[in-house]
């Protein structure tokens, strides 16, 4: 274990999603009345816990980086103080460093008293994520990472345990994870399931990309793949991904041109068999492939 040695973004974003938690398990025992739960659309609910908690993040970057951008799943879109339109990761007016929020990664699960979400803070900078922390408030687990400086679980006496991927490299002794986006993706990924799921030791859906690719870190799981998901829903578990030493890519193994495209993250020795599996389904997920894009909303 390491003492707590985190750069000042990320010890920031850390207590954030600290509060943030707290917020939030305050109000999961309450009554779905009580939650406000609202529709996005037909598959895309929002809470009462949603939207206080992406206040609560968003107030405090203002309040420590106010020449700092937020993007946030529920509306927040801030550069450097000045209210802007939503945009990718990596793409944003002042290409200059930029929040990435999702206060409730897994918000079905919430609203319904299900015990799996989570809390995702990025910290975007130069086109690249920075830092990022995913908080599982259930578990009492906060997963967090700096580019360069390795993926850490931060235990309750603030050491660092610096996670790792499992070494699993045989597919039939593999747990995997995927999701279910909204259409039209949906109807294309469902087709891609059986097969890894004849393959693989067993497949997860479990309503939560951040946790997911958290999972994927610290070795819990081999792999996680999923299309449409969103700059808020990916940037911090990515990153987790990549400083442990896993391997993040598009379903052809290319690498990510934007967090919008069909992600495949793993251990890294699974990754080939995966993209085999994948391959059938990857050209139409392509961005070349598709009518139009949509972020994801079976959250």
């Amino acid at each position: 274990m390491l003492r707590m040695n985190l750069s000042a973004p990320a010890a920031f974003a850390l207590d954030v999603a600290r509060e943030a938690a707290d917020l939030v398990m305050r109000i999961l025992p309450e009554s779905r009345a009580s939650k406000d739960i609202h529709y996005k659309t037909p598959t895309d609910p929002v809470t009462r816990a949603d939207r206080e908690a992406e206040q609560l993040i968003t107030a405090r970057i203002r309040e420590r980086f106010p020449e700092h951008s937020i993007l946030g799943e529920e509306g927040t879109a801030f550069s450097g103080g000045v209210a802007v339109g939503p945009g990718t990761l990596g793409v944003h007016p002042t290409n200059g460093p930029r929040w990435v929020i999702d206060p409730v990664d897994g918000t079905s699960n919430f609203a319904h008293g299900i015990p799996w979400f989570a809390i995702s803070i990025a910290l975007e900078d130069r086109g690249a994520v920075q830092c990022g922390v995913v908080a599982a408030p259930i578990q009492g687990e906060y997963f967090v990472a700096d580019r360069g400086g390795g993926a850490f679980l931060v235990e309750r006496d603030s050491t660092l345990t610096r996670l790792r991927p499992s070494t699993t490299a045989e597919i039939g002794s593999a747990i995997v994870a995927t999701g279910l986006p909204s259409h039209p993706h949906r109807s294309r990924h469902v087709p891609t399931i059986p097969p890894v799921m004849m393959r693989a030791l067993t497949v997860r859906v479990m309503g939560s990309a951040a946790i997911h690719l958290a999972y994927i870190a610290a070795g819990r799981i081999e792999a996680f793949w999923e299309p449409g998901l969103s700059a808020w829903d990916v940037a911090a578990g990515i990153l987790l991904v990549e400083e442990a030493g896993g391997r993040v890519s598009d379903w052809t193994g290319r690498p990510l041109r934007a967090m919008d495209d069909p992600l495949l993250a793993s251990n890294g020795p699974l990754h080939p068999v995966m993209i085999e599996l994948l391959r059938p389904q990857a050209k139409d997920e392509s961005p070349s492939g598709q009518s139009g894009r949509r972020r994801r909303t079976c959250r």
